[in-house]
């Protein structure tokens, strides 16, 4: 058995936690080795227990889905300056830096930059074999401005995007109106694009075959940060938050459920099931934002 990584990540959060573990049943870059790094080879029990729960399958489908929409995303415009904020323990910077033109920055509060550095570090010693000096790792609250343009200066020259998934439901609306015009002033002075892929609406009546979508510890987590009061009233709502803001929609992005490695677990549900299931609404998009130059 591979050793294990020294430092103590009991720290690491139960909800951070939980999406490594579950991303680490995919084909997404380095979620798989993060894991085992972290807690051992028989961290992958901790999914493969949940895969007869439709509830923990659709979880599954749909963290993959929005990770592989920002990647997509990012492909439309070839831009070589990027800046992540909130990654959490996200590998896509340890992952594009892979192409040395790319500027990588990968930023989060410091207390999981500092336990993501060690990780990171581990990860390009054993499974990188492409240099990675172009991955920079850097703490940041993103409401604070002036510690989000220096972020950004370090950038040369030219237009930049700015990537997230899974912050704005964490955030009241007077926090995300806080967030949009520091993104807004930023992409003002150097030009680019805001992927975002939180644009998240509130459910309404839950779906029964979805109940375990998840755990109670997780439910527990999301109840206490008024996650789904954080959510869009519905993606028209969404489209009139961020237009008040400054920012139009340059494009959806939707990824191929041919694209997602989790998509064959479902085969093994039974097919009336799956019927059932054909009849959910839409809870969440991909968006490229792009600032209103009007």
């Amino acid at each position: 058995m591979k050793e294990l990584l020294n430092p103590d990540f009991d720290s690491i959060s139960h909800s951070a936690k939980s999406l490594l573990l579950t991303k680490a049943l995919t084909t997404i870059p380095f979620a798989k080795e993060a894991a085992n790094l972290i807690w051992g080879e028989n961290s992958m029990q901790y999914g493969k227990k949940r895969l007869s729960s439709i509830g923990f399958l659709l979880r599954l489908i749909h963290f993959e889905d929005r990770y592989r929409s920002v990647d997509k995303a990012l492909t439309e415009f070839g831009i070589k300056n990027i800046v992540e904020f909130s990654s959490g323990f996200s590998f896509r910077g340890l992952s594009m830096c892979k192409d040395p033109e790319i500027c990588y920055i990968d930023t989060d509060l410091p207390q999981i930059i500092e336990t993501k550095k060690v990780i990171v570090k581990e990860l390009t010693k054993r499974f990188c074999k492409y240099p990675t000096e172009n991955l920079f790792q850097q703490a940041l609250n993103v409401l604070d401005e002036d510690a989000f343009a220096e972020i950004i200066n370090r950038f040369s020259t030219g237009a930049f995007a700015i990537v997230n998934e899974g912050l704005l439901i964490y955030l009241n609306e007077r926090q995300k109106r806080k967030l949009c015009l520091i993104i807004h002033n930023l992409l003002s002075e150097r030009g680019g694009y805001w992927i975002t892929a939180d644009i998240y609406i509130k459910k309404g009546i839950q779906h029964g075959i979805t109940k375990n979508f998840y755990d109670e510890r997780g439910k527990k987590f999301l109840a206490e940060h008024h996650v789904e009061e954080n959510k869009f009233e519905n993606f028209e709502a969404a489209k009139a938050f961020f237009k008040n803001c400054g920012f139009n929609i340059f494009k959806k992005i939707e990824t191929p459920r041919s694209e997602l490695s989790s998509i064959k677990l479902l085969e093994k549900i039974p097919r009336f099931k799956l019927k059932e299931l054909k009849g959910r609404k839409k809870i969440r998009e991909t968006w490229i934002l792009e600032t209103n130059k009007s």
